[in-house]
């Protein structure tokens, strides 16, 4: 597993390649491939310096490969050198080896949700989150769900787990603060990421379906939330604009790809949550990542290295 692999050892093993392309040397002619390899236990960066063309017509078609290569450091991080790859049969495959999952159990989750929907008063809001949770369609979809591509709980049932954490965060907050709508705030945090299930396919790896790859998953939200409002007759249209507000504006920032700034309360303090939560997962791996180190290798997301004692 790609959690074992160490700097200066070899690696053999199955891995799921996410992304991939030709880079450009830099000094000479030609390029070298660089791929996004992933088991269930991780992810790392794949350099191969030699290849020849039938790896690409393989990469364009196929994304399980038989791996083999040497791990290295790299500005901090473990990088392979894949010296080969081959194509892998589908019969000899098992996904689950491959797709990390939520280390949160099913149950555990399912058991968080009901607790956060039964302490629901306003009937609309309640019957909307029911309604929801209990599609065929979208409550199994959000379930599975990874919550980003690479940032934060990229894996199944990432998405459950991030809106049940904003969720319990915001509902935390609005106990010291008698002017927010608690019903308003939980069920804002458990949806502000709903269209996070049209964003991404993750059959096989996690990648950008088309729809999320044009309209992001903000719109695709909107979209969603709109037409489950449209099948409860009384859902009034203020507390509707104010969830498609929570939605619309929980990036928070207009170069955050945010339509809206928060204009609400409840917005606010979601998406401070949502951020938290995020940033905050970010801690949690770098301490399980790096145990006996002081500090973590620079994380470019964070923009910052992070102190692990």
């Amino acid at each position: 597993m790609l959690k074992d692999c160490k700097a200066g050892e070899r690696f053999e093993g199955i891995l799921l390649v996410n992304e991939w392309k030709e880079v450009p040397f830099r000094q000479k002619p030609g390029a070298y491939l660089s791929m996004t390899c992933q088991d269930r236990s991780g992810m790392i960066q794949g350099k191969m310096w030699n290849y020849d063309s039938q790896i690409l017509v393989w990469l364009k078609d196929q994304d399980i490969f038989r791996v083999k290569g040497v791990a290295s450091e790299y500005r901090g991080a473990l990088d392979l050198t894949i010296e080969a790859i081959r194509l892998v049969p589908k019969e000899e495959v098992d996904l689950s080896d491959l797709l990390p999952s939520s280390p949160v159990t099913v149950d555990e989750l399912e058991r968080r949700l009901d607790v956060l929907i039964k302490k629901i008063i306003q009937p609309e809001i309640r019957i909307l989150l029911e309604q929801f949770f209990s599609h065929p369609e979208w409550g199994i979809a959000f379930r599975q769900a990874p919550a980003a591509m690479k940032i934060h709980q990229a894996y199944l049932r990432g998405l459950w787990e991030h809106s049940v954490r904003v969720a319990e965060l915001a509902e935390g907050i609005a106990d010291h603060y008698p002017g927010i709508n608690r019903d308003l705030i939980v069920a804002g945090a458990l949806l502000h990421d709903m269209g996070k299930i049209g964003e991404y396919s993750y059959d096989r790896g996690i990648k950008f379906t088309t729809e999320g790859r044009l309209l992001g998953h903000i719109i695709l939200g909107i979209e969603l939330l709109t037409e489950e409002i449209a099948k409860i007759p009384s859902f009034s249209r203020d507390l509707r604009s104010k969830l498609l507000h929570i939605i619309t504006s929980h990036h928070g920032k207009y170069e955050w790809q945010s339509p809206r700034r928060p204009k609400l309360m409840e917005a606010l303090v979601i998406h401070y949550a949502d951020v938290l939560d995020a940033e905050l997962y970010q801690f949690e791996k770098a301490k399980e990542n790096y145990p006996e180190d002081e500090w973590s290798p620079y994380i470019p997301s964070m923009e910052r290295y992070i102190y692990l004692k």
